[in-house]
């Protein structure tokens, strides 16, 4: 990696991944923890969905304290929910919004503009466009919102920004820069990727879809639903723990650390002497030199008894993010459970009112720019119909189709005169 030696010849790059993104803030906190240069020293920090927000976390320089806490927070939330994702307490756009607008700093436009960039899906017709440059502190949020909507998850009204309606950003680009070689890519799925988990299929296919390569596996499979499904927060941080474990051992295969930390993880014996051949100078009576084989092998988050003595701010980060207080506990706990499902068909209207008529009363604001938005939208869509009808009744009714119609009927008539 010869671009590395030169100062600003590299960028990062993000992969969208929703509720697994925290993947991200793991490898981000094994690069900034042994190998700051690749953070401090890049030119700029590529992102789509949950990846945007990695990005900007670093250009903001948050801590993993402030990631974990945020991300693990949303998934705690969907774990309390009776319903998960499907019940109508259930706003990811709005939660992320309340907490961007609460958090990020006054100056964070200054910080994000050239040295981020925001992947985002223009609607209607998908094309990819990178943001970078950001004139206020509410224009780097509207970015972050856009590149985070997934249509009808999030739902139905695509967000605007700049004029324009734009969506999730993976959908048109999930890897920004993923072809290029001084772009450093980072990503949860297996596949074509510097930092990634290592692979335990068997299939060697690879599927190329929204300019990023997933290798064709159950594992991507059940990861992919998992990003619109959050499983428990304690598995999301194992998702966390597998990103630094896979950060290490890229900067290990390209000589960026000191020592083999992975190898002492894996194996508990000493490594094994192999022998070295000499140079053709030296005598045939001497003997070789010996040296150590010093492998760099996959490490699991299983593999890993106390991850605290490898990175103790991480794991002191993901353990207070997945702390729980004393009602939640009762609420995840069994008869909480039992007891919320069976209150739930009295429960359930209520709270759909309650939650509807607030998300009703936070649209009130957008509302005459989104009618307006409806209402071009349906008369480019009627004039689109109206323009087809139209040509096809051209079509019918010109003398080339009436002739060639005609003729076949002429040849009938003379065949039964």
């Amino acid at each position: 990696m010869d671009f590395l030696e030169a100062e600003g010849g590299w960028s990062l790059s993000f992969s969208g991944a929703g509720y697994l993104g925290l993947y991200h803030v793991g490898a981000t906190q094994c690069l900034r923890e042994r190998a700051p240069r690749l953070l401090q020293g890049a030119s700029r920090f590529y992102g789509s969905s949950s990846g945007a927000l990695n990005a900007m976390s670093i250009v903001c320089g948050k801590s993993a304290d402030y990631c974990c806490s945020h991300l693990l927070g949303l998934a705690k939330h969907v774990e309390r929910l009776s319903l998960g994702i499907f019940h109508p307490a259930y706003a990811p756009i709005e939660h992320i919004r309340k907490q961007l607008q609460d958090t990020l700093p006054d100056n964070c436009h200054i910080l994000a503009s050239q040295k981020l960039g925001i992947s985002l899906t223009r609607w209607p017709d998908g094309q990819n466009y990178i943001v970078t440059d950001f004139a206020t502190r509410d224009e780097l949020i509207q970015a972050l919102i856009c590149t985070l909507y997934f249509p009808l998850y999030c739902g139905t009204i695509p967000p605007a920004f700049r004029g324009e309606r734009y969506f999730d950003g993976a959908l048109s680009n999930n890897l920004p820069f993923n072809d290029s070689p001084t772009t450093i890519t980072i990503s949860p799925f297996n596949g074509t990727v510097d930092i990634s988990p290592n692979s335990t299929s068997a299939n060697l296919n690879e599927l190329t879809a929204f300019n990023a390569s997933f290798q064709i596996s159950t594992r991507n499979f059940f990861m992919g639903l998992m990003s619109l499904f959050p499983p428990k927060p304690e598995v999301v941080a194992d998702y966390c723990r597998q990103g630094y474990l896979d950060a290490l051992k890229f900067l290990e295969r390209r000589g960026l650390t000191k020592e083999p930390v992975l190898w002492s993880l894996a194996s508990k014996e000493p490594p094994a002497l192999v022998e070295r051949p000499k140079g053709a100078d030296h005598g045939q009576d001497q003997k070789a030199d010996l040296t150590f084989r010093w492998g760099i092998p996959s490490v699991l988050v299983k593999d890993v008894p106390d991850f605290e003595l490898l990175s103790p701010e991480l794991e002191a980060a993901l353990r207070k993010a997945c702390k729980r207080d004393f009602w939640a506990r009762v609420q995840c706990s069994l008869p909480g459970r039992a007891l919320t499902y069976l209150l739930l068909p009295c429960t359930l209207p209520f709270e759909y009112a309650y939650f509807r008529s607030r998300r009703l009363l936070l649209w009130l604001p957008e509302v005459p720019d989104d009618l307006w938005w409806m209402q071009g939208l349906l008369k480019s869509s009627a004039l689109e119909v109206y323009s087809k009808a139209k040509r096809q009744l051209l079509r019918l009714g010109s003398p080339s189709v009436t002739s060639a119609d005609s003729g076949p009927l002429r040849l009938a008539d003379r065949a039964l005169g």
